[in-house]
């Protein structure tokens, strides 16, 4: 072992290596090399250090390994802002495809209200959100994902089941099971109510789908959700549903990013692949 064969394989002079082993050794306090007649041995010192920068090279090489996966899009960690519409409706299944090609790719959820989602879309707290109705956007770049019908849901005996399709009129007799706050849903309700010249009959207040269901199998009152999430609790719940019959009954969900160009590669594909499998 000696410095001239390591300075001819690095392609570089044999006094410039010289030069940076002692500029080491001065830094770190300690010999590295034992110099002889026959060439030079690491002292302990320089042994440690040989370890050490082993496994630095290794590292360096795994994090450049890691990066190239990440400015594929294949490895990342996506915040997503939805509605519960499309939680329990589209997302699953559309995401199922997405992860299956980028299974490195990791997914954060949370179920907002459709204000609290474009809010936080704004404010960099999600990087997609989904939402449904006509709510302000700013300077949001906004794509059509899904559409959906609403539907009205009441027990299995009660007296609309008698009708094929239901006007909103109809409903305003009956104690109506509420969303939450501020929920897309909530708002059509509010507005069709006030265009009635009427005001909803509410009982119960709940925060979910799953949760309306049981009450209207319960017989505390009728409810309003879209037609897939119905269709499937009707099959395991004492519950029938009825279409809607109101244009605003057909609803448009949005995709919402800041921008599509600066998301991380893995939100961006994600994105891509949304808008490409929606309606």
């Amino acid at each position: 072992q000696s410095i001239a064969k390591a300075a001819e394989r690095e392609h570089i002079a044999a006094s410039a290596v010289s030069k940076r082993i002692s500029d080491l050794e001065e830094a770190l306090g300690a010999p590295l090399l034992h110099r002889n007649n026959k060439g030079i041995d690491p002292t302990p010192a320089g042994r440690a250090l040989l370890q050490h920068a082993r496994t630095v090279i290794r590292d360096l090489a795994q994090l450049e390994s890691e990066l190239v996966d990440y400015s594929k899009g294949t490895r990342g960690h996506v915040r997503i802002f939805a509605n519960e519409s499309t939680i329990f409706s589209y997302l699953p299944e559309e995401l199922r495809g997405f992860l299956a090609e980028h299974p490195m790719v990791r997914i954060e959820f949370e179920a907002e209200v459709s204000p609290t989602i474009v809010q936080s879309v704004a404010e960099n707290a999600a990087d997609i959100g989904i939402f449904a109705g006509d709510i302000p956007t700013g300077d949001l770049q906004v794509f059509p994902y899904h559409k959906d019908k609403l539907v009205v849901v009441v027990p299995k005996c009660h007296p609309l089941t008698a009708m094929e399709r239901v006007r909103f009129a109809d409903l305003l007799g009956y104690e109506l099971i509420d969303q939450e706050k501020r929920s897309s849903i909530e708002t059509l309700l509010l507005r069709a109510a006030a265009a009635e010249g009427r005001s909803l009959r509410t009982r119960i207040r709940v925060g979910s789908f799953d949760a309306t269901c049981r009450m209207i199998q319960a017989d505390l009152g009728i409810g309003i959700m879209p037609e897939r999430f119905a269709a499937n609790m009707a099959t395991v719940m004492n519950i029938a549903f009825r279409p809607l019959a109101e244009p605003w009954a057909i609803r448009q969900h949005w995709l919402a990013v800041r921008d599509l160009t600066s998301l991380p590669v893995a939100a961006r594909l994600l994105v891509e692949h949304l808008i490409q499998v929606g309606d």
